[in-house]
């Protein structure tokens, strides 16, 4: 009597699974951010004083958060399904996001929590580059053992 293994096992990558949760999570405190700061510049952006490519600009960073928050609810569910061109949309959108909080943050806006968001934004792109990379986190092994008589 032998035992053999016919298979060495299929791995289901549970790290996708932590993505789109983190994503959903990284939603709800970017769109916390971008409301923040919208109710922080509204006075100004509806000032008469203003011109219109300033009021652009100081609506840009909370235009970032929110449409980075947008870009990760939307493909949440394909990340959880573990699709390719969900986890390369995600990573682009959050890597851009992300290089624009560390200009922000060489440009110096003095009394704004911009390394939180870029700490926040940094971690989830570490764990996106990683599943690009091919780090595998295995939720569960499925194992074939056959037994000959």
């Amino acid at each position: 009597m032998s035992v053999s293994s016919s298979s060495p096992g299929l791995q289901e990558n549970a790290l996708y699974r932590l993505a789109a949760a983190g994503a959903v999570l990284l939603s709800v405190l970017l769109i916390l951010g971008a409301n923040g700061h919208f109710v922080a510049i509204w006075a100004q952006v509806m000032s008469e004083a203003t011109a219109l490519p300033r009021r652009l600009l100081l609506m840009l960073p909370g235009a970032v958060l929110a449409g980075t928050a947008a870009l990760n609810i939307l493909f949440s569910q394909p990340l959880w399904q573990a699709r390719g061109y969900a986890l390369t949309a995600t990573l682009a959108g959050n890597l851009l996001t992300m290089l624009y909080l560390i200009y922000l943050l060489i440009q110096g806006v003095p009394g704004h929590p911009i390394g939180v968001f870029l700490a926040l934004e940094m971690s989830f792109v570490i764990l996106l580059v990683a599943i690009r990379a091919g780090m595998v986190w295995p939720a569960r092994t499925e194992t074939a053992v056959h037994i000959k008589r």
